[in-house]
């Protein structure tokens, strides 16, 4: 059964308010544009945050996790 978010009120629910529906209605709710967000389901193996959120050295220590540096794109000039 999917949990959802709605975008409009529906069956006195209002908007932002999370809610059950069967798989009908959620069918019929997304195509009117009524869902705002079909949210996962955490008891049916759905993500869960993960528990290292962060990189960790053979010693156990954190490490600090430094981005890629972003490459530039080679203009196109004609």
């Amino acid at each position: 059964m999917p949990r959802i978010r709605l975008a409009h009120w529906h069956d006195g629910h209002k908007p932002g308010d999370e809610i059950d529906v069967d798989d009908d209605t959620c069918k019929a709710l997304k195509r009117d544009g009524r869902v705002a967000e079909v949210l996962p389901d955490f008891a049916e193996g759905g993500m869960l945050p993960s528990a290292a959120s962060e990189a960790v050295n053979e010693t156990g220590e954190p490490e600090q996790v430094v981005p890629a540096p972003r490459k530039r794109r080679a203009s196109q000039e004609e």
